[in-house]
């Protein structure tokens, strides 16, 4: 199994485990869900001073749901090794888990009791905005300037975000590689069994779907078959619905939030959330009609951790996803079960007035803050910029050197695919690796290179597949990408409404789905998301973008 990343390069764990494919569908543990250390003593050259105790810093690390049989962070060497690595700059790290689904919920409980832990961490800028201007978090602009490697390794992601009225509260990832998010997959060999060509409208996608059920070209059975496969609509998801509604015409042209997907229309001068446009309405009566016919999982609403998603993938059932996953993870995932499966990646679709639109990564990623109730703030940057040190940032991305990875030609080439799965699943979408995510693109011959000798592409033409699926999936970002708009105002409704906003849309989007009466579940939704504070937090947004156009 492989699994590159360039040596003294920061990058995800995530891009580094889509090579390798040692990311399974795995149960959970409930055991031990937080690791620590015990005090230890300080390596001072002076016997005259009593030994200085570590800081002690609590760190949150996403549960993913996604830990071997028996593995949680108590018993993972990776973890371990940070522990032990961190106490020789005089700090005590303990990881604390949160639930990936459940962030918003637990981030609130965890800042109203006081007992959040030292590093907190959100994809939500909104959600670092509420917390600032309710005097939640620390000030952090000091203690980053005592710390030049941190602000250099990360200088275009901290130009670009992280501040609030002027201050800063979050530390933002840098990302060295925005060919990522949410893409569009569909089993091409089953695309060709039928005769058919690959969809480019939405019309086109649903009546490939609709081949995939009513002939099952994989021959998995009829009432087996899973045509458009999705999980729950929750914030730990790991399949969304961006390529398809992006097709009927939404765009994503305000700010992001953790309901996922495209944000929203700004037309003549007026930002509507993209469920409530009439190309939204209209996408979401189409989901209805797949749900209805069958395209859809039955079950997808009780998916909450995507564990029914994976099987689906795994088991070689599912013909078209839109998620993170690129099409070469998915074939190494699904060759296991069907070894001529054939995932590719989609061209965006066509929208009615001809245009394409796909989502394209930011130059920052996740936010870093420290909540007031730490005592150690400067512990917390300390520890970011012990992270960004060549050697740590390449352990905490790809595991330890000699027994995880080795270095061919500044590559991370992977050594043992078993030691990998038990332990490398805690840096999974690159968490342990805060500060940065993602690796600059690879060229073709370097792509060849990671995969020279790897069992998942055992011949000439499966190296060949692999580097030009993955150029495929560079050029559909670089050739039709657009970021999400940051605002950094104040955004007080926003602050006040988002988490309820987001609450609505997960259950009002889900009924609307699989309603029996559409139009009267789709009124219910917006009347949900109108409550919620919908029509206020869009005139809010139409405020700050007129004002960013000005």
């Amino acid at each position: 199994m492989v699994y590159g990343l360039r040596k003294g390069v920061v990058g995800s764990l995530a891009v580094a485990l889509t090579l390798s494919g040692i990311l399974a569908a795995c149960s959970k543990t409930d055991n031990n869900s937080t690791a620590t250390s015990s005090p230890g003593t300080s390596t001072s050259p002076s016997a005259s001073k009593e030994p200085e105790k570590p800081v002690k810093i609590r760190v949150t690390l996403w549960d993913r749901a996604n830990a071997p049989e028996g593995q949680n962070l108590g018993n993972n060497d990776l973890i371990k090794w940070v522990i032990d690595e961190t106490k020789k700059i005089g700090l005590d790290v303990e990881f604390v888990s949160l639930p990936r689904a459940q962030e918003s919920e637990k981030l609130n409980v965890w800042m109203a009791s006081g007992e959040a832990p030292d590093v907190i961490i959100t994809y939500s800028i909104d959600t670092i905005f509420k917390f600032a201007e309710q005097g939640g978090l620390w000030e952090l602009d000091s203690y980053l300037a005592k710390y030049p490697d941190l602000i250099k390794n990360n200088k275009k992601a901290l130009d670009q975000a992280g501040m609030y009225k002027g201050k800063r509260y979050a530390i933002p990832a840098i990302r060295a590689n925005t060919y990522a998010g949410a893409h569009m997959k569909i089993r091409k060999d089953w695309v060709d069994k039928l005769g058919m060509k690959l969809p480019t409208t939405t019309e086109e996608l649903y009546q490939v779907l609709k081949a995939f059920k009513e002939k099952d070209p994989g021959g998995v059975g009829k009432d087996k078959v899973v045509p458009f496969a999705m999980p729950a609509i929750n914030q730990g998801a790991k399949g969304f619905f961006f390529g398809p509604m992006f097709g009927f015409g939404v765009n994503n042209d305000g700010p992001g939030n953790q309901f996922y997907a495209p944000n929203g229309n700004y037309k003549d001068g007026v930002f509507t959330s993209g469920i409530a446009t009439p190309e939204g309405k209209n996408f979401l009566g189409w989901m209805n009609k797949l749900y209805k016919e069958g395209l859809i999982s039955k079950e997808f609403v009780t998916d909450i951790n995507s564990q029914q998603y994976i099987q689906q993938i795994n088991s070689g059932v599912a013909g078209f996803t839109d998620s993170n996953t690129s099409a070469v993870q998915l074939n190494i995932d699904t060759r296991k079960s069907v070894p001529t499966a054939e995932w590719v990646t989609l061209d965006p679709l066509k929208r009615p007035d001809g245009t394409q639109r796909q989502p394209i990564a930011a130059d920052y990623g996740m936010f870093i803050a420290v909540p007031k109730s730490s005592k150690n703030p400067e512990a917390v940057v300390k520890y970011l910029d012990w992270m960004v040190k060549p050697k740590n940032l390449a352990t905490v991305q790809s595991g330890i050197e000699g027994v995880h990875w080795k270095d061919d030609g500044g590559l991370r080439i992977g050594m043992d695919p078993e030691a990998s799965k038990k332990t490398l699943w805690v840096s999974s979408a690159g968490d342990l690796a805060l500060i940065q995510q993602g690796v600059p693109p690879y060229t073709k011959e370097q792509l060849l290179k990671l995969v020279a000798n790897s069992p998942d592409f055992p011949t000439p033409e499966k190296k060949e597949e692999y580097a030009n699926s993955t150029l495929k999936m560079y050029e559909v970002f670089q050739k039709f990408g657009k970021p999400e708009v940051l605002i950094d105002a104040p955004r007080p409704v926003a602050q006040k409404s988002v988490a309820a906003i987001e609450k609505s849309l997960y259950e009002g989007v889900s009924k609307a789905i699989i309603a029996p009466e559409f139009d009267k579940a789709y009124a219910e939704m917006i009347s949900g998301w109108e409550k919620a504070g919908g029509r206020e937090y869009d005139k809010e947004i139409t405020d700050a973008l007129k004002a960013m156009k000005k």
